[in-house]
């Protein structure tokens, strides 16, 4: 037996050891193949070879040692796992020789994980699985979990909505209690009903947000924004409130849609229906023939509109094809022509994308897909939107200089690509190299400059690709992708809960109070949630044409345009149909140099540019993974 003076040595051996061993902790993370990675909190990627990979799965966190070999590369030997945040998921059930398993749903997720006899739930192969983590991987590689619902099987109708509500957890059911109350600001509303205010909205639309007004007087136009009023439906912290605060957004899936607010409020009692009498939120402002405003003035108010109009309609009108009964319409246009105006001389005009409307069957299959253009219409509810929202902001700093409101907030380029955007500076627009493009006002010099020069360049998509995406904030902070000082949205309330937060600021300044303000972890939870509803629209979609193009003839050759790259290659966008594919560099015979600076693909033969156009067939596709893969039809010529 050892006596106690060798057993302290040995334990300040084995301590000695431990305190010389490079460890680390951070966070596991997958690959497309087998292996994959830590990334350690001090910013190192420490390589996971395929047979370490088994014990973990990509989220987790653990600690490694970190072992170098000859070639000055790091290499993980696991420690111990710290936290493991998989607990439930979706995915396809799948049989592989006399094994049960589902394949995860999750990015970067490569293996099958096995499901026993009786957690199966009756459900069959090829299946939609919602499935919890029974055991996990770390002790011996074998993980197993249990199936909680079978979604659905690949030939139901709608199985692809029911399987992307429950992946990201959407809500389809209201609680209970969940209910609105009477108009608690009926007194204090200001008689409109006579005023002309007409909506402008898609054929479709029910939940109506906005109403328009505008009369030209001596200083140019009164533009008049009426918004839906359900805050004052909704009393906060409500058990409707809190409901509407956790869905956050309404979200709109193909054939799918989950409403913010229940349908009683949202398509009907708030809903700005035409020749119904409607609570409003009222945004009136003056603008000047150049397009500047002035005397914004908020008032809560009774309106009822006198006609529900379609975009269509009104461009037909507004080209003077096809005259409508309202002369209001008029005097829009022409304000939203000055306020446009202004725009391009003071902010910034991003260039217009098309929308596409699917067409679905009994099943909820696309089936058809028209491509649907901007028209002027279209620019006249932007430019008003545009104007109520940005004035919104200002009127919300003038009124609480110090307090806390909501608005949305874009920083400019990621920190990580300011050297890249200068030496494009450098090459494209040398006159204004030395801009500080960290300030609001020499980023609007240098887009304007991208956008009106003849450049070899596509300036102005490179710098987009390289912005911040944009987030909320308590505090006015300049918008950098609309070039406005300070934005904020109020005029979807009934499909964002954000838009109802600014309405109850709003609200509460013209109450005389500093209420109305969201905390912040109100605020994170949200901007989590947005992130979480954007994927879960995109997945969808991407699902749905997926499906829609595997079943078009495979040789079909389809003309698109380059809207991503990186090293690995690039997306292209087909031009009728807004359908993404991905077109991979190493299915290029000669290989290709990456330029991160100006994000091109190139070699001595060919190159690939943003914005470019090519001609692509269909490679691979995998509807469930919301894979698409396509081939070039021909190479460009460098």
């Amino acid at each position: 037996m050892l006596d106690q003076n060798t057993l302290q040595q040995l334990r300040q051996l084995k301590k000695d050891i431990e305190d010389n061993k490079d460890q680390g902790e951070g966070e596991v993370r997958g690959s497309q193949r087998r292996f994959g990675f830590v990334r350690l909190d001090d910013g190192r990627d420490v390589f996971l070879p395929p047979e370490t990979m088994q014990r973990v799965f990509p989220g987790d966190r653990v600690k490694v040692n970190v072992l170098t070999d000859d070639k000055g590369k790091f290499k993980g030997e696991l420690e111990k796992l710290i936290d493991s945040p998989l607990k439930e998921f979706t995915g396809r059930y799948v049989v592989r020789g006399q094994g049960h398993f589902v394949e995860p749903d999750l990015p970067r997720f490569n293996k099958l994980l096995f499901i026993p006899p009786s957690e199966r739930k009756k459900a069959q192969p090829g299946d939609y699985l919602h499935c919890k983590v029974q055991r996990h991987p770390w002790r011996d590689g074998k993980s197993q979990v249990k199936v909680l619902a079978r979604i659905g099987a690949p030939d139901d109708a709608g199985v692809e909505g029911k399987y992307i509500l429950c992946k990201f957890g959407i809500d389809s059911q209201w609680p209970k209690g969940a209910e609105a109350a009477a108009d608690s600001r009926k007194e204090k509303r200001a008689d409109l009903r006579e005023h002309g205010f007409v909506t402008i909205d898609s054929q479709e639309t029910r939940d109506i947000d906005d109403a328009l007004y505008a009369e030209a007087n001596a200083q140019g136009w009164r533009l008049d924004v009426a918004v839906a009023d359900p805050g004052a439906f909704i009393p906060e912290d409500s058990e409707l409130d809190k409901a509407a605060r956790q869905r956050a957004s309404t979200v709109y899936l193909p054939g799918c849609t989950q409403p913010m607010l229940p349908e009683s409020l949202s398509q009907q009692a708030c809903s700005l229906v035409a020749d119904e009498d409607r609570a409003a939120l009222l945004c009136s402002l003056q603008v000047s023939p150049k397009g500047e405003i002035s005397d914004v003035q908020f008032r809560e108010v009774l309106i009822r509109s006198k006609a529900k109009l379609s975009y269509a309609d009104v461009a037909e009108h507004l080209a003077g094809n096809n005259a409508l009964p309202y002369p209001q319409l008029d005097a829009l246009k022409a304000v939203s022509d000055a306020l446009r105006q202004w725009r391009d001389a003071n902010s910034l005009i991003m260039p217009e994308q098309a929308d596409f409307h699917y067409t679905l069957d009994d099943r909820g299959h696309i089936t058809a897909i028209a491509r649907q253009d901007r028209n002027d219409a279209h620019r006249l509810v932007e430019e008003c939107m545009l104007a109520a929202n940005r004035s919104a902001a200002e009127w919300l700093k003038e009124q609480r200089p110090e307090g806390r409101a909501l608005y949305n907030a874009h920083a400019g380029f990621r920190e990580e690509r300011l050297d890249s955007v200068r030496k494009l500076l450098q090459q494209a627009l040398p006159e204004l190299a030395e801009a500080n493009i960290d300030t609001l006002d020499d980023y609007r010099k240098v887009l304007r400059a991208a956008a009106n020069g003849d450049h070899a360049l596509p300036l102005r998509s490179i710098m987009a690709r390289m912005l911040q995406p944009g987030e909320l904030s308590t505090t006015a902070k300049p918008h950098f992708g609309l070039g406005f000082d300070a934005y904020s949205t109020f005029t979807s309330p009934l499909r964002k809960y954000s838009d109802l937060i600014v309405q109850r600021c709003i609200r509460a300044c013209l109450d005389g109070n500093n209420g109305g303000a969201a905390s912040d972890e109100v605020l994170s939870t949200m901007q989590e949630k947005l992130r979480s509803l954007r994927q879960a629209t995109r997945d969808m979609e991407q699902w749905l044409l997926c499906e829609y193009l595997s079943k078009q003839d495979k040789d079909t050759v389809y003309e698109g345009r380059i809207a991503h790259l990186n090293g690995g290659g690039f997306t292209v966008e087909l031009n009728d149909t807004g359908i993404s594919g991905f077109v991979e560099a190493r299915s290029i015979p000669e290989k290709l140099s990456f330029d991160a600076d100006t994000l091109r693909l190139f070699n001595d033969k060919q190159q690939f540019q943003l914005e470019q156009a090519v001609q692509v067939k269909v490679a691979d596709v995998d509807p469930f993974q919301r894979k698409l893969m396509f081939a070039l039809a021909e190479s460009p010529a460098a």
